[in-house]
């Protein structure tokens, strides 16, 4: 257990630390060796000032014969080329081409996401149901406004009226958040929780890049009041259930233990993520407080799974399309006060049509281990960064096989 925890926590470090205090949250990658480092222990205003980015070591290594690319973009819009929109014979719009997909693939995406009352979602239910877990299932919206997963055991959810100032000014407004430049899929510069609301609240029409905000966990910040999973989730996850009480480490200390439960998700419109599985096939709970998100959702079949692979190693990986290669793929849509189930290791694509707030968690049971560990798997052929896998899993895989 000990050699893990300082394997695990040495992934954690980057190769130019030198000071625990500043800012750790935001990181780059050598566009050479791929070793990930933090951004402020660079000490790098912004990476948006770099199209690609390699570190000393690799610039030290003359043999490599690199020249770095660090071209300050200038305020002139430059186009980036679509590849598959030239072989479609069609303008290039790495932005609108998600949506006409969405509009306009053919077939048609079929809707196959089921959907059950709120009192359905029990431990029991998840433990016993045959097919409980077979495909993404779907708690349609209560009436009540102030209180809107009451209808789901155990289920805590901010009111509908909350907005993302609200989140800033709950969660701190000089709080860091990983931005993403969706037409990248890459992390934008650091931002504050107040600069993010800035954004948010300027007219659709008057932003200068679509950006997403996808993984702003909140747990022992003021705003962890207002969220809780559902019971069926916390009693089931092997951190709640498994994780001894005497073995958790104090608050202060917190960042040696899973927080993934109370996820703050606030897209803007025209946003996407692509395709992608949660981190070691993590089980997921999902509900929109206020707007519209589309799911296209994949089931992790051996066929699925192995073109999952293949794209996410491939260099081509932005210029390609997955979806063309996924079998069975469905569509969901989800608004206001809905909730859903995403079970483990299902592949999905995001898309946000108009402005979005979104509680999330995700979380491990024991209702197909093998998956988990199938995944952390293709996450280490894939060579994913220990930052971007489930936090101490092996950790917790030992208290919950304990």
């Amino acid at each position: 257990m000990s050699d893990t925890s300082a394997d695990e926590d040495a992934e954690e470090r980057c190769p130019a630390c030198t000071d625990a205090n500043v800012d750790k949250k935001l990181w780059v990658a050598c566009s050479h060796c791929e070793t990930w480092f933090h951004v402020a222990c660079l000490r790098m205003n912004s990476v948006d000032e770099y199209d690609t980015w390699y570190c000393p070591p690799c610039l030290s290594d003359t043999s490599l014969q690199l020249t770095p690319r660090m071209r300050r973009k200038s305020t002139r819009a430059h186009a980036t080329t679509d590849y598959a929109a030239i072989q479609e014979g069609r303008p290039s719009d790495p932005l609108g081409r998600w949506a006409r997909l969405l509009a306009h693939y053919d077939p048609p995406w079929p809707t196959a996401v089921r959907r059950v009352t709120g009192d359905t979602w029990t431990q029991a239910w998840m433990a016993s149901s045959p097919d409980a877990l077979t495909s993404p299932v779907l708690v349609p919206a209560c009436d009540d406004t102030e209180n809107p997963g009451s209808h789901i055991p155990g289920l805590r959810i901010p009111p509908r009226h909350t907005t993302i100032r609200d989140v800033a000014r709950l969660v701190g407004p000089a709080t860091h958040v990983e931005v993403i430049d969706v037409k990248t899929q890459r992390s934008s510069r650091a931002w504050t929780l107040s600069e993010w609301a800035d954004y948010f609240e300027t007219p659709p029409a008057k932003r200068d890049k679509l950006l997403n905000v996808i993984s702003l966990e909140i747990t022992g910040t003021p705003m962890q009041a207002l969220v809780e999973a559902p019971s069926m989730v916390r009693e089931s996850d092997w951190f709640e259930r498994d994780w001894p009480l005497h073995r958790r480490p104090q608050a202060e200390d917190s960042a040696k233990w899973p927080k993934v439960q109370r996820y703050v998700l606030m897209g803007v419109q025209g946003a996407f993520t692509d395709f992608h599985i949660d981190f070691a096939a993590t089980y997921v709970y999902y509900h929109v407080v206020w707007g519209h998100k589309v799911f296209l959702f994949a089931p992790p079949t051996a066929a699925n799974l192995a073109a999952y692979k293949a794209w996410t190693s491939s260099a081509q990986q932005e210029s390609e399309w997955l979806g063309h290669a996924l079998r069975d793929v469905t569509r969901a849509d989800i608004r206001t006060g809905e909730t859903m189930l995403i079970p483990a290791g299902w592949i999905h694509a995001v898309y946000t049509p108009c402005d979005t707030l979104v509680i999330g968690g995700n979380f491990l049971a024991d209702y197909d281990v093998a998956m988990h560990f199938r995944l952390e798997a293709l996450e280490i052929a894939t060579r994913v960064p220990r930052k971007f896998r489930f936090p101490h899993l092996l950790r917790l895989a030992c208290c919950a096989s304990a």
